[in-house]
């Protein structure tokens, strides 16, 4: 930046001239000459104006740069399409780029093809890759020419993306300032995402559960190897929860009640299982949300869209009730009485353990009292119901799979015997008949559930039941 004071005449005659619409640069002219100085060629300026101590103004007049500084605006101007590309390829693939060039100047311009490589990125395009197949050529104006390059990608290229450009001209952007790398003008950008498919499969890839305080459960996550390699596994809970803690609440128990008992390798066409045991606290409460990274040695897993590298936990700490659920009801007829009660569960939790903790079966214990007392309550029907999907376990309900696990090679997408069944939802159903003697009169019921993630009751008095 360059500065210039001037007394307070030649602002005043600065702010004239400004006013009388003398372009800027002629007025730099007037000033310079006021002051008897040389006038250099500035660019549009600014002022700034302060007031002296002596009462004079003075006048600082600021500019960026010189004349000679500006970038030189001469350069080929073409249209290209399209500007910029974005392809997946694998590795060994080829594919063909077709990029039109028009000539939109007003004179010839010499277009020769250049493969333009950025070393700053984290995955480096080799210039290799792009064969031109076109020569130097001279495009007239108003002229437009196809060119054709393939893109070649070895077959041991790591996945990753990698960016090129092709340059139609060596023309570059002038600044004023220095660049790490030149801006050239007329290019083509291509982004190239090497990639290769999946070779593991995880399930269950989200594990809930009720827990009650001071209790053990066992859980399994099953990985699958398709591929021709071993691949390496190295599972531990991750330390950041701070996605998966939904809740602004302190977690039930932290990391450490979690242990993992898991091999290092996936063998190539087999399965490996990952064991998990939880130890609930004892006074644990509230919710705890966490992740089992896998840290899975798959470079095809590393793109966010492959979601399989970890496996969601999510805990709700429970603990039975012990206080029975009451329902007062008055009968004014002398008629039997029934009692129905139904639990349903959908996408029943406890399906992810494994071993004796793998589930319990939800029972009630029930009383009747009315004006003669406590009734007898005779139970003269269970009714349990499922619905039950035929095929592989990750095709609904939980996604887990039932123990025991899979044999070594038979692959998870394959299941064999009980674990082609999984079951989704289901229903438990008790039915009673009261021995009440005289039923007219207040009655109250007592339900007290266990291992019941809801229920409903039916009360029916003379013919309804």
């Amino acid at each position: 930046m360059k500065t210039m004071t001037v007394s307070t005449n030649v602002v005043l005659a600065l702010l004239l001239i400004s006013t009388a619409g003398v372009p800027a640069t002629a007025a730099t002219a007037a000033t310079a000459a006021m002051a008897g100085s040389a006038a250099p060629e500035f660019l549009p300026l600014r002022i700034t104006m302060t007031e002296a101590e002596s009462g004079t103004f003075q006048a600082t007049v600021h500019t960026s740069m010189y004349q000679e500084d500006l970038p030189d605006p001469n350069f080929s101007k073409l249209r290209i399409s399209p500007r910029s590309d974005w392809i997946e390829m694998m590795p060994g693939d080829s594919k063909e780029i077709t990029v039109t060039v028009k000539n939109i100047d007003n004179m010839t311009v010499l277009i020769d093809p250049e493969v333009i490589v950025s070393p700053l990125s984290e995955y480096v395009f080799d210039e290799d890759w792009i064969v031109m197949g076109h020569e130097i050529t001279e495009l007239e104006p108003d002229f437009e020419e196809e060119f054709s390059f393939m893109v070649e990608i070895p077959a041991d290229t790591e996945c990753g993306r990698y960016n090129v450009q092709v340059a139609f001209t060596d023309e570059v952007e002038q600044t004023p300032y220095q660049t790490p790398l030149p801006h050239y003008i007329n290019t083509f950008s291509l982004r190239v995402m090497v990639w290769k498919p999946p070779v593991i499969r995880v399930l269950p890839s989200h594990i809930p559960d009720r827990v009650e305080p001071d209790r053990e459960y066992d859980y399994q996550v099953y990985i699958e190897n398709v591929g021709e390699e071993d691949i390496s596994i190295d599972p531990g809970m991750s330390g950041d929860r701070g996605y998966y803690q939904l809740y602004s609440t302190a977690p039930a128990f932290e990391n450490d009640a979690i242990t993992i008992d898991a091999p290092s390798v996936v063998p190539a066409g087999g399965n490996s299982t990952v064991n998990l045991h939880l130890s609930v606290p004892a006074g644990a409460k509230g919710r705890y949300h966490g992740e089992l990274d896998l840290n899975i040695d798959d470079p095809a897993m590393v793109y966010e869209r492959y979601d399989e590298t970890s496996v969601h936990l999510d805990f709700e700490v429970r603990t039975q009730p012990t206080e029975p659920f009451v329902k007062a009801f008055a009968t004014e007829t002398d008629a039997p009485i029934a009692i129905e009660l139904v639990s349903n569960w959908w996408g029943r939790y406890g399906t992810c353990r494994s071993g004796s903790s793998y589930d319990e079966d939800p029972f009630f214990d029930v009383a009747l009292a009315g004006p003669n007392g406590a009734a007898s309550l005779n139970l003269t029907g269970i009714v349990i119901s499922g619905s039950v999907n035929i095929g592989s376990a990750n095709l609904g309900g939980s996604g887990c799979i039932s123990p025991p696990p899979p044999p070594p090679g038979l692959l998870l997408w394959e299941p064999e015997g009980d674990g082609v069944y999984n079951e989704g939802r289901g229903e438990y159903r008790e039915h009673y008949i009261a021995t009440t003697g005289s039923s007219i009169g207040d009655w109250e019921l007592e339900i007290l559930p266990h291992y019941v993630e809801e229920f409903e009751y039916t009360i029916a008095i003379g013919e309804a039941g």
